[in-house]
């Protein structure tokens, strides 16, 4: 690598992952008690110096992904601020999830990383706090239904509570979040009773195909409607059309009544490639579809150093 040409995008990349600058004094103080807050034993922290502190700490995260948003939201448990902590994780749970997998960085902020590190730490206290934990239960059963890291699902299939599924009929539990309540208790259901109530009109299919078709079989489902929900998608978020045609069965009736072209899609992904939120997302459908060339490696490679 060292003997690389300055110019090539991998010795770019190397050079610009291995800058590291020393923070502040400053920025330091606040990594100290950002480490202080995260392996804190107590459940809330009343010391008047201190909870001013990590109220200013809570100010200077922007929470621009949904690692720092969790960790505001443990902040604010922290400091004993049940109902904007809860605000926090309900904005996260009422996301679809192709909005939730929107953003990637290399460059991520050191709150960011810090929460990564001491991320079992968190989830752990949030669960054994005494205050309701109904909202953070239900971002525990977010994760499970719309994340597949093998060792983040062993962790939160320990901390969901035995008595989840008597929690999810509670009638306050679909207003948090009706989307997703609706699809965590779809999974819940026989096979014949999902799809009696996804063929019954009670689920839009526009909440259908944000929230519903990409996970499960949806085979015995699919019908001209789900076409011609695919083909509106294609004009408002092509992207997301691709994902939905993953599955054979829609993806043959769907070409076989005039849908966008294998091609022209390959066109589509390459040069959404520039949008750095859905970045992962095209990412992985052209590696997916094996367009993987030298222009590919090239742009991966750029994204990587100017990101």
């Amino acid at each position: 690598m060292l003997k690389l040409n300055e110019k090539n995008p991998v010795k770019k990349w190397l050079t610009s992952q291995s800058s590291n600058i020393k923070p502040s004094t400053v920025e330091q103080q606040k990594i100290d008690l950002l480490g202080e807050m995260l392996n804190s034993q107590f459940n809330l922290i009343t010391d008047h110096k201190i909870k001013t502190s990590v109220i200013g700490l809570i100010a200077e995260i922007k929470g621009t992904t949904n690692i720092e948003k969790l960790l505001k939201s443990y902040l604010y448990l922290m400091i004993g601020n049940i109902t904007r902590s809860d605000t926090i994780l309900k904005s996260i749970i009422s996301q679809p999830p192709r909005t939730f997998y929107k953003g990637f960085t290399i460059n991520s902020s050191i709150y960011h990383k810090m929460t990564e590190v001491n991320l079992e730490k968190i989830l752990r206290k949030f669960s054994r706090h005494p205050a309701d934990r109904l909202v953070f239960f239900l971002f525990i059963g977010y994760l499970k239904s719309y994340l597949n890291k093998p060792d983040l699902l062993e962790l939160v299939d320990e901390i969901e509570p035995s008595d989840m599924k008597q929690r999810i009929t509670l009638s306050y539990t679909l207003r948090v979040s009706p989307d997703f309540v609706s699809f965590y208790r779809l999974l819940s259901m026989s096979e014949k009773r999902k799809m009696k109530n996804l063929r019954t009109g009670k689920y839009s299919t526009e909440m259908q195909s944000l929230w519903v078709w990409p996970f499960i079989n949806i085979d015995p489902l699919i019908s001209d409607v789900m076409v011609e929900r695919v083909k509106t998608l294609d004009e408002s978020d092509t992207l997301w059309s691709i994902y939905l045609v993953a599955d054979e069965k829609l993806a043959d009736i769907y070409f076989s009544k005039g849908g966008q072209a294998v091609a022209r899609r390959r066109n589509f992904l390459r040069q959404h490639l520039a949008n750095k939120e859905d970045f992962m997302l095209t990412l992985y459908k052209l590696i997916e579809m094996g367009d993987i060339d030298e222009r590919l490696v090239n742009e991966v490679s750029q994204f990587m150093i100017h990101e």
